[in-house]
């Protein structure tokens, strides 16, 4: 018997992994943001990953920012607009780049890594109680393994 193609098989999206990880996320951020308000935290909570880098490595370019979190130039900009209003962050020249920022936090946004953190590790709690522990290691293996095979392929797509 021949193999399906591709465009032949029949296509169920709640069986399909970019459907069901796009839907995951999209809950999960709703979950945190809920999250984070109940405990006071007012930004929103897709500036998570920005803080994240910063947290990692403060004094962070733009540009490496965008690249990180795999977000156009416009996306990084509004993020840090809010981070920068809602005084987490400050922005200052880059010395090897004129035209480039770096993105250093302030004493408020160095503070948050503990709250962000406790709410994050509490959603993880609440959602995955149900969840054994072989079963998540399983998945995120798995899908650090997507993630891997996907960002190879898109530097071979940009490559191209």
């Amino acid at each position: 018997m021949k193999k399906k193609t591709c465009s032949e098989q029949e296509f169920n999206p709640y069986d399909h992994i970019g459907f069901l990880t796009n839907r995951i996320g999209r809950l999960l951020a709703n979950h945190m943001s809920e999250k984070m308000e109940n405990q006071g935290l007012q930004f929103p909570s897709s500036c998570i990953g920005i803080l994240a880098d910063l947290w990692a490595a403060d004094g962070v370019n733009q540009k490496d920012l965008g690249s990180s979190l795999i977000k156009t130039k416009s996306s990084i900009n509004k993020m840090l607009t809010a981070l920068e209003s809602d005084g987490m962050i400050t922005k200052a020249n880059d010395p090897n780049d004129k035209r480039g920022k770096l993105i250093f936090l302030t004493s408020r946004g160095k503070d948050m890594q503990k709250e962000i953190e406790s709410a994050s590790t509490c959603c993880d709690q609440h959602i995955l109680e149900k969840v054994s522990a072989a079963d998540l290691k399983t998945t995120k293996r798995v899908l650090a393994q997507y993630y891997e095979m996907l960002l190879q392929q898109n530097q071979i797509d940009i490559n191209e």
